[in-house]
């Protein structure tokens, strides 16, 4: 009896180790907690693809003789054909960021100070 009973035991466990399936969470419309908060740049990073176009703030831009140029909007650090949120940015001048959902384009200023 001893003998029938260890090769079934064994055979019932290694098909439980082969059926289970890999644990996906369900972050319930809510930022799952295991994301990083800060990129390896240490920019916030915005996981909210919900984002209108009056809640983006651009807050500075950085034009490099390289072609690099930097945008900060909303505290994310973005370059150009990067993604803030749903809009694409398309162009970085030095007053303006262009971005692009869908088939409209919008334009970000910088605010100038008194």
């Amino acid at each position: 009896m001893k003998k029938i009973l260890i090769p079934f035991f064994l055979l019932c466990l290694t098909q439980s180790v082969l059926a289970k399936e890999a644990f996906v969470y369900d972050a319930k419309d809510k930022r799952d907690p295991f994301w990083p908060l800060v990129n390896a740049s240490g920019a916030i990073i915005n996981y909210d693809k919900n984002l209108q176009i009056t809640d983006m703030a651009l807050e500075g831009i950085m034009i490099e003789s390289s072609g690099q140029d930097i945008a900060i909007i909303n505290g994310m650090i973005v370059q150009e054909n990067e993604t803030v949120g749903d809009y694409l940015v398309r162009e970085i001048t030095t007053d303006t960021v262009l971005l692009q959902k869908g088939q409209e384009t919008f334009s970000l200023k910088l605010k100038k100070e008194d």
